[in-house]
């Protein structure tokens, strides 16, 4: 009986060492993956040589697009720039607008004129409404020219009549403080500004972006402030 043991032993070593020497590697080597020919192994950028790393870097960025690389094509010789247009003023005199169209045009553009109905500013007016009667009128004129107030008259046209006109000031610090005089003497003085209908004249100019001026090129020569008017250029200009 012992003897059957020790065979059996023997056999069950035998079968063991053919599984693990011969079959089991042959079994294993079947299932292993086998590598894609041309692949190379895997490796971190930090074991890349700089040569690879920049060859890598080339690789990842796209190439340029054709709209990117061409140049802008720069104007033609002779071809000018785009045509701007815009309106100046107002002028208030032929002789203001001849002058600005001078300088529109030594800037290099192409100057026309047009005129629009307006109003011109004479001053500020200072003066008291009118009294209840000429009589009245007439009282209060005398006490102010005994308080040394010499330059009024009494008027007569029927939207102020009797009223007492004390003077017209081109600017309106100088008649303020006219009106301020005559409040201290216990007078109720009013205070507007006069005007009187005139053409204004305005000034179409047209040439590139550049060439037209900001207002403050026509400061002096316009009594108020000159505007521009941009606007599209019309068809022929």
């Amino acid at each position: 009986m012992t003897r059957i043991v020790f065979l059996c032993l023997v056999l069950v070593n035998v079968v063991a060492f053919l599984w693990h020497g011969w079959l089991a590697p042959s079994m294993q080597a079947e299932h292993r993956i086998s590598p894609l020919p041309h692949v190379q192994p895997l490796k971190l950028i930090s074991q890349l040589t700089p040569a690879q790393k920049q060859a890598l870097i080339k690789s990842a960025t796209p190439p340029p697009t054709p709209e990117a690389t061409a140049p802008r094509a720069s104007p033609a010789p002779g071809q000018s720039e785009a045509l701007a247009c815009a309106s100046y003023g107002p002028f208030t005199s032929s002789e203001d607008a001849h002058k600005a169209s001078a300088l529109l045009q030594k800037a290099g553009n192409q100057v026309s004129q047009h005129t629009l109905p307006g109003k011109v500013r004479l001053g500020y007016w200072v003066y008291l409404p009118p009294f209840g009667s000429r009589h009245e009128a007439e009282q209060a004129a005398n006490m102010l020219k005994s308080s040394g107030i010499k330059d009024l008259y009494i008027v007569n046209d029927p939207a102020n009549r009797n009223a007492i006109s004390l003077g017209v000031f081109s600017d309106r610090y100088g008649a303020l403080a006219h009106q301020k005089k005559i409040r201290s003497m216990g007078y109720h003085p009013l205070l507007t500004e006069r005007f009187r209908d005139a053409a204004q004249y305005w000034l179409d100019a047209h040439g590139s972006e550049k060439q037209l001026p900001e207002a403050k090129a026509f400061a002096d020569l316009a009594e108020g402030d000159v505007m521009i008017e941009r606007q599209a250029c019309k068809a022929g200009t």
